[in-house]
């Protein structure tokens, strides 16, 4: 039905996953965690499921225990190879790593909140299409979701800018998983604005 949200069951999974993994940067806010600090216990709670997740694609007694445990959460193709949160541990790790405390919050905050407004209100509202799988309604809540999360930290201007830089990478088909593409790209444009004193 029209307006109603009616995501597959692995989406609606993965996209609770994505909320939660929003605790990371608040998390890394709230307890005023140094960066060494967030990697380190990030790391630790990363490493056990990014192992098992490389592991089973070489071992086929891991890889039907893996699914068994994780299926509700894996995309159709995942079967064989990494899965989408995999690549989401180790873009905030690098995130966290590569940046700014405030900085490398905000990438994390646009990952976890817009990334998940964008695939909730493109399948609940549908209608105009961008490529393949985006649509226009979804990168518009994906615009206005980044940009909110980011005025906390940053003037509206720049918010604004960041945001619409990572609503364009959400939308181009590139090679490279977007849970990757988003925080980085977000990140680096956050640093050079900063430093451009925008």
């Amino acid at each position: 039905m029209r307006g109603s949200v009616l995501l597959p069951s692995f989406e609606s999974a993965r996209k609770i996953i994505h909320l939660v993994g929003g605790l990371i940067p608040l998390l890394y806010l709230v307890l005023n965690l140094t960066k060494l600090e967030a990697l380190l216990i990030l790391g630790t709670l990363g490493l056990p499921f990014i192992g098992a997740d490389l592991l089973r694609l070489w071992w086929p007694a891991v890889n039907r225990w893996f699914r068994l445990l994780f299926q509700v959460a894996m995309r159709p193709g995942e079967e064989n190879r990494l899965t989408g949160a995999t690549y989401y541990f180790l873009a905030c790790w690098f995130t966290i790593l590569m940046f700014e405390r405030t900085i490398a919050i905000a990438a994390l905050l646009i990952l976890a909140c817009a990334d998940t407004a964008a695939s909730v209100v493109g399948q609940a509202v549908g209608g105009y299409r961008i490529g393949q799988r985006k649509t226009l309604a979804g990168t518009v809540a994906f615009l206005i979701t980044a940009c909110l999360v980011m005025l906390p930290f940053f003037s509206p201007a720049t918010s604004f800018l960041v945001a619409s830089i990572a609503a364009v990478t959400e939308v181009l088909p590139l090679p490279v998983d977007d849970n990757v593409t988003i925080p980085l790209v977000a990140g680096i444009s956050l640093t050079l604005l900063r430093s451009l004193s925008i």
